[in-house]
């Protein structure tokens, strides 16, 4: 019911709400992460790492895929529903009760967040992972003071409604987390993007550590246990304060090392505030470390009868779409054909994400997500229509319909890819479930 009051830019409604439930600045430590790609494969990595180093470890992210609650974690479990029905109504409180200011109108992002934030309190968390929500500065995770390291993963053009038309702009929106006297890791590439950062840094006295300059990888193999498939990627890494070698990640795709590095490179800035993890710890974090609706891959049987792959990847912008096309070329999910399920929303940049996938596809079944943001099959189709033939390109009024009907297009050594979005992903994810009779808890 808060989601038609849309996006809000600003500090002051959760600073209430925090002030309001007693949360202090000093609850917990914190990692912030912000960025346009990989904010939460990042910390997917540095909360499975943390735990298994003995951390009690708090982790939010956004969005979501099938349950809100899987953006509020501890220790890698999902909030209680127990726990939102018994928190929720202290913060509706705040937002219903007369008093000397007028009633908040937070968002629905600023309630999830002050929801995590006074759950992580509660449950005594030790180090809090903080995903951005958008931009940075303004963001509601930004709430605090202070923050044990800042991460900017990268900076693309995105949201620029809200974050500006130039890159120096959305660069400057981002770095907004950084701290005075902090410590900043970065996988920034576009060079006006890193000026802006490294220029902050300055002015706040922090420390800047880039991948790529302090921080690099060497990707070094793919592992199988089966004759055609990737359980695993193999990098050596060589960071600020440590160099381990044979590093292994269960994720998928090449960006995913780069990210796997981040991560790494956080750990290693984790010590300049006194905070250490032994070597064996970091590689078991590493190691089981997941992250749903990012180049995962399932198994459904086709209509024959056939076993055939999902792979399910959030995509949802040009930089996204062709870190996924550079993940079918590396040859990660070998296959004969590529099967594209495709639901994009209507505020992305739709001509540039289709001109980096189309082109390696097949066949193409254009659907629309279940939400008002989604952008018309009719409209989808006729630009994927630049790249294949009218008869290879389909559409379905949803997302079932045409996972379903790409299955019954494609055979066992085929490849079927569900993306363009997190709310498309979502969907095929719960219904890929259902017909497995699987629930998710």
């Amino acid at each position: 019911s808060l989601e038609h009051l849309g996006i809000k830019f600003g500090l002051s409604n959760i600073r209430k709400l925090l002030n309001g439930t007693g949360i202090s600045d000093k609850a917990f430590r914190i990692i912030h992460i912000t960025g346009t790609n990989g904010k939460g494969s990042v910390a997917a990595f540095l909360s499975s790492i943390l735990k298994e180093a003995g951390f009690r470890v708090g982790l939010y992210t956004s969005p979501h895929l099938v349950d809100f609650r899987e953006r509020i974690q501890v220790d890698g479990k999902y909030i209680p529903k127990r726990t939102v029905a018994e928190l929720f109504p202290r913060l509706l409180f705040f937002t219903e009760t007369p008093g000397p200011e007028p009633f908040l109108k937070p968002t629905y992002f600023e309630i999830l967040t002050a929801l995590a934030l006074l759950y992580f309190s509660q449950a005594d968390v030790q180090i809090a992972i903080l995903e951005v929500g958008m931009g940075g500065r303004l963001d509601a995770t930004n709430v605090f003071k202070h923050s044990l390291v800042s991460v900017v993963t990268n900076v693309d053009y995105e949201h620029m409604e809200y974050l500006g038309k130039k890159i120096s702009d959305i660069s400057r929106e981002k770095a907004g987390i950084i701290k005075r006297n902090g410590i900043v890791i970065t996988g920034v590439k576009r060079r006006r993007a890193l000026e802006v950062i490294e220029e902050i840094c300055r002015k706040k006295k922090a420390r800047l550590f880039h991948l790529g300059k302090d921080i690099k990888v060497q990707y070094r193999n793919r592992r199988t246990t089966s004759s055609d498939f990737c359980n695993f990627q193999t990098f050596n890494y060589h960071g600020i304060f440590s160099s381990i070698r044979n590093l292994r990640i269960k994720l998928l795709g090449r960006h995913q090392i780069e990210n796997a590095a981040l991560a790494l490179g956080a750990i290693d800035g984790l010590r300049l505030r006194g905070i250490q993890v032994a070597e064996n710890r970091l590689r078991n974090g590493l190691e089981k470390a997941t992250w749903p609706g990012r180049l995962e891959v399932l198994s459904c049987l086709n209509q024959r009868g056939e076993n055939c792959r999902v792979v399910l990847d959030g995509a949802h912008n040009p930089a996204a779409m062709r870190c996924l096309k550079d993940a079918f070329r590396d040859g990660a999910i070998p296959h004969r054909r590529l099967i594209l399920v495709l639901g994009i929303l209507k505020d992305k940049d739709v001509k540039k994400m289709v001109a980096e996938i189309a082109p390696l596809s097949q066949e193409v079944v254009v659907t629309m997500p279940n939400t008002e943001r989604r952008l018309d099959k009719d409209l989808l189709r006729k630009e994927v229509m630049n790249y294949l033939p009218p008869g290879k390109v389909r559409t379905e009024e949803n997302v079932e319909g045409a996972l379903a009907r790409a299955l019954e297009i494609a055979h066992a050594d085929d490849i079927v890819c569900v993306t363009g979005s997190l709310y498309t992903v979502g969907e095929a994810r719960s219904t890929l479930k259902l017909w497995r009779n699987m629930v998710s808890e």
